[in-house]
């Protein structure tokens, strides 16, 4: 492939030293190891000219000495570059989506093309529904009243749908709200239809009581739910890349592809229906119990995991701080459980759908946290 005078190397290690840099440092930029990024600096690694024109965005630089070469008879680079990339978390997975689509385009495969756009994209631009394994099940964080007093509790889904199932979602964002930008370990807020709450609050009163009012919902998609997303997209991609190394070789070419576009498309859309709703991708909503975080005296980090592990609503931790804030102006004596945390343990208690069962357990957490002994 012809490059005129471009000089990749040249041009890396000039951008380094001009801004200051370290080698780790513009790796982590292009999404790759050191050591790969170091045989590029050196020259060593030739890479593609999607690969070039990959780094040279990343880093934001512009060269016009670099031409792509005609497509009769080049070898598809971006199949191995994805492969790899994916295998080994180098690219992100918009970016293996973009390298897809640029792929579909050049071989004119329009299944391929459509599905990495609404993957790009999102799927409202779009009439039809999302792919199955984007459909989910729902968290929810309620505000409810119930013996005249006003509580939040945090439910899971396997909680609700254990009762009664309450409905499937679907998840139309694109996959660049998803990939990497998730760091909320409870999850992502959605928004729900308005008839989901009647059909909660009856649900919930099944358990609750009669005198269970729910005042407000907000739906929560759970971060398994969203790197489950993440895995499908990877593995449809990668089964694909593999179907057309498996049936036309590694050394095919672009224009021979494009010849077989109907069949490369009958091809995706078998890999698109094999993985389904991904159910194999199912990935622990909860930790096992022998896995519960051991609690540390004074610990305010692992106590907050600890409820976070338990289901405990943010609006309740939020509360825990307001009355461990107020205690710091009046310090309660030294091996005792101050009697406004005890209050806001039985509170926490009486809402929380698993703390419920067992009402001495945030108390005991508690003992363990003020160095109560248990």
């Amino acid at each position: 492939m012809p490059m005129n005078n471009f000089d990749l190397s040249a041009m890396l290690k000039r951008y380094r030293t001009d801004h200051g840099f370290s080698m780790r440092e513009i790796a982590g930029k292009l999404h790759m190891s050191k050591s790969a990024y170091g045989r590029l600096e050196q020259g060593i690694t030739e890479p593609s000219y999607e690969e070039i024109q990959r780094i040279l965005t990343k880093l934001g630089l512009k060269s016009d000495g670099i031409s792509q070469t005609k497509t009769s008879g080049r070898r598809i680079s971006t199949i191995a570059y994805v492969k790899r990339g994916l295998l080994y978390g180098s690219i992100s997975t918009m970016e293996a989506l973009n390298c897809i689509k640029d792929l579909a385009e050049a071989i004119q495969c329009r299944p391929l093309l459509e599905w990495a756009e609404k993957e790009t994209d999102g799927y409202w631009r779009y009439p039809s529904e999302p792919s199955d394994y984007r459909l989910y099940e729902a968290g929810f964080d309620i505000e409810y009243e119930q013996d005249s007093g006003k509580f939040f509790m945090s439910i899971p889904p396997e909680f609700i749908n254990s009762i009664e199932w309450l409905g499937i979602f679907n998840y139309p964002h694109p996959i660049d709200d998803i990939d990497e930008k998730w760091v909320n370990p409870r999850g992502k807020i959605i928004i729900i239809h308005e008839r989901i709450q009647p059909s909660l609050e009856l649900i919930l009163q099944k358990v609750y009581g009669p005198g269970f009012k729910l005042l407000r919902v907000g739906g929560r998609l759970v971060p398994q739910s969203l790197r489950k997303i993440l895995l499908a997209v990877q593995e449809i991609m990668l089964r694909f890349l593999l179907c057309i190394e498996t049936e036309f070789g590694q050394n095919v070419s672009i224009d021979e592809l494009s010849e077989h576009k109907y069949q490369l498309g009958i091809l995706f859309q078998k890999v698109l229906e094999s993985v389904g709703n991904a159910r194999h991708l199912d990935l622990p909503v909860k930790p096992k119990i022998e896995d519960e975080l051991t609690l540390i005296k004074g610990d305010e980090d692992r106590f907050c995991d600890w409820l976070d592990q338990h289901e405990i609503s943010l609006y309740e931790q939020d509360e825990f701080f307001v009355v461990r804030d107020a205690l710091k102006l009046t310090p309660p004596p030294e091996g005792i459980v101050p009697p406004e945390m005890c209050a806001w343990a039985k509170k926490v208690s009486s809402s929380n759908w698993r703390f419920r069962e067992d009402e001495g357990k945030l108390l005991k957490g508690l003992k363990i946290f003020y160095g109560v002994k248990v």
